[in-house]
């Protein structure tokens, strides 16, 4: 495994925040006992004792309600250490997903822009709508204005097989750019465990697989084993082109029901990204302890929500806690 960077003296202040911060995560038993509580009162007055309730308004007891909770107190966590960190792409990589929602509205003329955002500012965002894309990131500029000048924008599967290439090659740059061989090791990882779910749900819908080799590549290092798959077609022969631990992962994840083998693979990815993160814990100054605490987050923001929402929906109990994630505590 690939070592630690060591003495970053500039993240020190970062990573003392953290190590206070780290104790008010949440682990595996919570959500095991809260996806266990009959009463939805219950739960709810369970919340009132964790880090929530700085956000928590008394009246809360829709779905919506919740989630505009959890992500508000995800959210201003991450620009907090943001602003405390020498090097922004560390936050940046746990919020560019609300970032690319709101890219996908400007370039669907949409108007407004309802998700917290922090790389992409609303004006950058009207410029996209505008058709000026000149001051985008490199690494998606050229796909964007190829986006914004074509007819594909009024296709919705071209404009999401589109951003969705776009971006993990803005993920892939932002892991490289903070020159730590281990968060790049771990957000290649992601990357291509993120691509082999989008095309294994394509598939599963009954997409054309040549349409993603046009709009969703090229994604770096990951050109080769994507196009073998893509010209493959049958997503039951993809194990053994997937490299390393997640071919394994993927294979396990086959034996699963047909219907649930997705989302299966998507939760044993999560719980290895989790089990790698988690060796950066005793890091004491470097980019990789803020952003693994920042994958802990991350994965109870992903908890919270489950749990809520399947209690809310009176999902069986026993389900939820076979679908809760493995935590970073």
């Amino acid at each position: 495994m690939l070592a630690l960077t060591k003495n970053r003296h500039q993240w020190g202040f970062a990573c003392g925040r953290i190590s206070a911060l780290e104790g008010r995560l949440m682990g595996q038993d919570f959500f095991l006992s809260l996806a266990g509580l009959e009463r939805i009162e219950d739960l709810f007055q369970r919340l009132q004792d964790t880090s929530l309730r700085e956000h928590m308004n008394p009246g809360a007891v829709t779905w919506e309600d919740w989630s505009t909770i959890i992500d508000a107190y995800v959210h201003n966590l991450v620009l907090s250490l943001r602003r405390d960190s020498p090097r922004t792409a560390v936050a940046d990589l746990f919020t560019l997903s609300d970032d690319y929602l709101n890219l996908k509205r400007a370039v669907q003329h949409r108007g407004a822009y309802p998700f917290l955002s922090n790389v992409f500012s609303e004006d950058r965002l009207n410029d996209v709508a505008a058709g000026n894309v000149s001051l985008l990131p490199d690494v998606i500029r050229a796909t964007m204005a190829q986006l914004a000048a074509g007819a594909e924008a009024a296709n919705p599967m071209v404009v999401d097989m589109t951003l969705d290439g776009a971006y993990l090659r803005h993920y892939l740059a932002l892991g490289s750019s903070l020159e730590a061989p281990f968060i790049e090791y771990w957000v290649r990882e992601r990357v291509l465990a993120r691509a082999v779910v989008v095309l294994w749900r394509a598939a599963r819908s009954g997409h054309p697989l040549k349409m993603y080799q046009q709009h969703f590549l090229p994604l770096g290092p990951f050109n080769g084993v994507l196009g073998e798959m893509i010209a493959a077609g049958d997503p039951r022969g993809w194990g053994a082109l997937i490299p390393g631990r997640l071919g394994d992962l993927y294979q396990e994840a086959l034996e699963a029901p047909e219907e649930e083998q997705v989302v299966r693979f998507e939760q044993i990815t999560s719980d290895y990204l989790t089990d790698l993160a988690r060796r950066v814990k005793m890091q004491t100054m470097g980019p990789e302890r803020v952003a693994g605490f920042l994958w802990g987050l991350w994965i109870e923001a992903f908890n919270l929500k489950l749990v809520i929402s399947g209690r809310l929906n009176k999902i069986d109990p026993d389900i939820l806690k076979s679908r809760v994630r493995a935590c970073y505590v």
